[in-house]
Order: C-alpha cells, then structure tokens, then sequence
C-alpha cells in the first residue's frame, strides 16, 4: 500500500489523486456508512458516485435529504480540497442545498463539485447530485469552506 505519508507534505490534489488510485491508506468511514465512492479528482473539480441504500430511507420510504447532503457536501469540499497547497486544510463552514426531485434506495448518483473560488481563508464551491440513469437533476448546493494551516 505505501508508505503512510503526512497531509501536509502534499497538495490536497496530490493527496486526493493517490486515495482514489489506492496508493494512499486514508480512512473514508462516512463513504462507507453512506456507501459513496471518490471517482475522480482533477483541479478544481471532485467527482463522487453513490447508491444508496434501504438503510438510507426516511419513514415515507425515500432516501433521506441527509443522504443528499452528505454527497454534495463531500464532492463540494473536496473540489476546494483539490486547489489546496501543502500545508493547508479546510472544513465546509456553510452548505445551502436544494432539492429537485425525491431519491429512491437503488439509484445510481453522481455528485459533481466545482470549485468557484478560493481566497487565502475562505472557499466557494458548488456541486449537483444526478440521477446517472436519466441524467436528471435530483439536488444541488452551493457551499463555503474554511482554510487552515495543518496542525500535525
């Protein structure tokens, strides 16, 4: 697997590319639970796929809007991640989302998070979750994220 390196001796792109291609012993516990999965990184974009489950439905039997939000965040934050220096970390501080149409258990979702801009202590981004099958629109946010220097 490698050898476990330090967040902060790499870019946040150079750190993302090596979780995505395995290289890199990173823990994902929440894409796990949520069963979400990191499919692509490039600068400024994050790209994240999920399905998820009947583990997820909410009491009328549809996936829960935590669901959603937990997906857009991620692929939001982690667009930011990419056009990180060494050194530097950061945390969503705000997510508006918005929701277009209900998500059933068993759907095929893609999450594609955009970077819109960065300053020195604080990031915009935004992203949209899509039905893969039908290629509609099922939820978007936009999100804010704090920068900070790594404290190892």
């Amino acid at each position: 697997m490698g050898q476990i390196r330090k967040w902060s001796d790499r870019t946040g792109l150079e750190n993302l590319k090596d979780f995505v291609d395995g290289v890199a012993p990173i823990s994902d516990a929440m894409g796990e639970t949520l069963n979400l999965e990191l499919i692509e990184v490039r600068e400024g974009i994050c790209i994240y796929e999920g399905k998820p489950g009947e583990q997820h439905r909410n009491p009328r039997g549809l996936i829960h809007g935590g669901w959603a939000m937990s997906i857009l965040d991620a692929a939001a934050v982690l667009a930011v991640v990419t056009a990180l220096p060494k050194g530097k970390l950061c945390a969503t501080s705000s997510l508006e989302v918005k929701f277009a149409r209900p998500i059933k258990a068993g759907m095929t979702c893609r999450a594609e998070g955009e970077l819109q801009s960065m300053g020195i202590n604080l990031a915009h981004a935004k992203a949209k979750l899509i039905d893969i099958e039908t290629g509609k629109l099922l939820a978007f946010c936009t999100c804010s994220a704090s920068i900070y220097d790594v404290v190892d």
